[in-house]
């Protein structure tokens, strides 16, 4: 099997198995009317904490320590953003349609062009720039039918969740020569804290624990995937693959949950996955010509 053959297959497979995550959300949320959305976010993250650190475990053994240490200041960091989306994503599921939430989110590719521009001076090109204007023109289609309502707050979470995911890939592929997957599980650790703090319990009734242990189960396995596949392939290429959550994801929202998409999600949404596969696409077609 080829790298790229491996990387390939690693995103695709961490894309659809992270589909349910939203749902998984909703569904602990609608179970009981005791939890709240900071009781969820604390056993997310913990999960994820525990999930990650235990993948590092097993890959890695008497090393495991040495991993975490590695990943230094600039790890920690990192880890805080995560962790800082990882509590914003929840909030976005929570109070917007899973279909807006999703939309929104996606366009971390473009978010981490200008987070790139912004920390490292990366220069954008002119096809960047006007994706960017295409995509935020998507955007505010996605959240203006949210105007007025309590949909917009969980369309400004799914904002800043795209923008977090932005600072947390740039860093990563600044410090690209250390292995970030420990920061995965800072980023639960970090978020689960502040629940911890702000939830009014954290006990859950059993019947929503499977939901609960199947959301640590895909964020742990999903985000390590991805956080590695960019060894075995270009990162635009990672980001032509990423979309696909918003799809599916909506998908699952409407089959398990009955949540149809609104009009503006569909028009909005159409409008920001088409541009951020098409310039995934450019971009990769850029790479391997420059490469040649």
């Amino acid at each position: 099997m080829t790298n790229h053959l491996k990387g390939l297959l690693m995103t695709i497979f961490a894309v659809v198995i992270l589909s349910p995550d939203s749902v998984l959300i909703r569904l602990v949320e609608e179970a009981s009317s005791e939890i709240d959305s900071w009781t969820v976010l604390f056993w997310r993250g913990s999960l994820y904490a525990v999930g990650v650190s235990l993948l590092v475990l097993i890959k890695y053994r008497s090393k495991t320590i040495a991993e975490f240490k590695n990943i230094g200041k600039g790890g920690l960091l990192i880890g805080l953003f995560s962790g800082i989306s990882t509590g914003t994503f929840v909030f976005a599921i929570v109070y917007t349609s899973i279909a807006n939430a999703l939309v929104i989110i996606s366009t971390g590719p473009i978010m981490i062009a200008i987070v790139a521009w912004f920390l490292l001076k990366e220069k954008s090109s002119l096809i960047t720039w006007a994706s960017m204007v295409i995509v935020f023109i998507g955007i505010y289609i996605v959240m203006s039918g949210s105007f007025g309502g309590k949909s917009l707050v969980g369309d400004f979470f799914a904002l800043v969740t795209a923008v977090m995911m932005g600072f947390t890939f740039t860093l990563t592929r600044k410090y690209k020569e250390v292995n970030m997957v420990p920061v995965n599980a800072i980023g639960g650790l970090i978020a689960a804290l502040i629940a911890f703090l702000m939830a009014n319990q954290i006990t859950v009734p059993a019947e929503v624990v499977g939901y609960i242990i199947a959301m640590g189960a895909i964020l742990s396995i999903s985000f390590s995937l991805i956080t590695i596949a960019p060894r075995y392939m270009p990162a635009a290429e990672v980001g032509m693959i990423m979309p696909l959550e918003t799809v599916l994801g909506s998908l699952i929202a409407w089959y398990v949950i009955n949540e149809v998409p609104s009009v503006n999600a569909l028009v909005g949404g159409t409008i920001v996955i088409v541009t951020l596969f098409l310039h995934s696409w450019y971009s990769t077609r850029l790479a391997k010509n420059q490469l040649n």
